[in-house]
């Protein structure tokens, strides 16, 4: 691998972006085999020098000592790029903050969710597609044992539940951080939100990243199907990177995703230390089997499938199926099957209740049941890939 930074740099860049995250991510020459193209050594050095924590550009200037035109010219690039990010201000301040931005969950969406197709960007998707394939080389026994070390990522919200529960966490926690907990629907999210919140749309990370890379997504998606809520989503509007929708036409959009196929993944867009978030979740990914980083590379072997869920499917009347084989059709995890007797089966360990088996099913016969758990898939033999 030539890198055309110096990879100690870089290594020490990505060592302090992960001191900002709460969710850090694991730093290796392969990764940042991925960053190198994104960054000139002259951006690099500026966010080295710059440092982490919440920054006025007053300080930043102070510790990079460049000129004003040239500081300008880099800090205004690296603002594009998202490698810095400028949350919304703490209340009572009225000077600017900005921060160096978090990897993964944070700088890798945010870097490729404009939608722009720039040389840089085109080999950062490269390299990042070959990051993910090679962990093909990687014996399935030793990847499935590391990852079930790992506590999952993301989270689902089912599109049609029973109605809520109650969650024991054993903490006390923000009220509106019940407002939004993903075990509800993603309609009853949305349906709660003040008329005025700020949402956004914009390019899916996963979706895009694979277009670029000349492999569109087979299920024909929209690629512009990234919601974020808050002050995540004034961010992502202040850089030019999404644009404002409506309640209303948040929620229109969500039920045509859901007729689509769409999974409904969320979770922490900046899951930055000192970011002031509104919600525990504020980032809505309308996923797919096929370009999705968990649910896609589960369909092509590379990795295990590990998320948190919160219902499973279940037949009511096993009699009222027709064995059409819809659900199949739409299960993202192939955990429902018409099986000998011409009736659907559901395999309950493989189920990761996305619900999109009983959004669709013609007869109703299933039906979303509370069941709060981790789902681990192991990586799937070659015969049984989807891609």
């Amino acid at each position: 691998m030539e890198f055309k930074n110096n990879k100690d740099k870089l290594a020490e860049l990505a060592n302090l972006m992960n001191e900002q995250s709460e969710a850090p991510t694991m730093v290796t020459d392969d990764l940042l085999y991925v960053f190198d193209p994104a960054l000139e050594p002259e951006e690099v050095d500026f966010l080295l020098k710059m440092g982490g924590g919440n920054r006025t550009r007053a300080d930043i200037e102070e510790r990079v000592s460049l000129t004003k035109e040239e500081f300008d010219r880099i800090f205004n690039i690296l603002l594009d790029k998202t490698h810095i990010a400028q949350p919304s201000p703490a209340e009572g301040d009225t000077e600017p903050i900005y921060h160096l931005m978090s990897i993964f969950p944070g700088w890798f969406e945010m870097y490729i969710m404009r939608g722009a197709n720039t040389p840089d960007r085109q080999e950062f998707c490269k390299r990042l597609i070959t990051f993910f394939n090679a962990a093909k080389a990687i014996p399935p026994e030793i990847i499935n044992e590391v990852m079930q070390d790992v506590a999952p990522h993301r989270s689902l919200a089912v599109v049609n539940p029973d109605g809520s529960k109650i969650i024991p966490v054993q903490e006390a926690v923000r009220p509106d951080v019940n407002e939004i907990y993903p075990a509800h629907s993603i309609l009853n999210i949305f349906e709660k939100l003040d008329e005025d919140e700020v949402i956004t749309l914009s390019h899916c990370f996963c979706r895009e990243h694979r277009r670029v890379d000349g492999d569109p997504c087979r299920q024909h998606l929209p690629y512009e199907s990234c919601m974020a809520l808050g002050p995540a989503a004034e961010h992502l509007i202040n850089r030019g990177i999404a644009r404002r929708i409506t309640k209303e036409e948040a929620i229109r959009l969500i039920k045509e995703y859901q007729q689509k196929g769409c999974i409904h993944q969320v979770g922490r867009l900046m899951p930055l230390k000192d970011f002031n978030a509104k919600y525990d979740v504020d980032i809505l990914c309308n996923c797919c089997w096929d370009c999705c980083a968990a649910f896609g590379n589960y369909n092509r072997g590379i990795i295990p499938f590990m998320l948190k869920a919160y219902y499973i499917a279940n037949i009511v009347d096993p009699d009222a199926c027709t064995g059409c084989g819809t659900c199949e059709e739409y299960c993202p995890v192939s955990a429902i099957a018409v099986g000998e007797e011409g009736i659907a089966v559901i395999n309950s360990e493989m189920c990761c209740g996305c619900g999109l088996c009983a959004l669709h099913c013609p007869d109703d016969v299933i039906q979303m049941k509370p069941n709060e758990r981790n789902v681990f898939l192991p990586i799937l033999e070659e015969s049984k890939r989807r891609i």
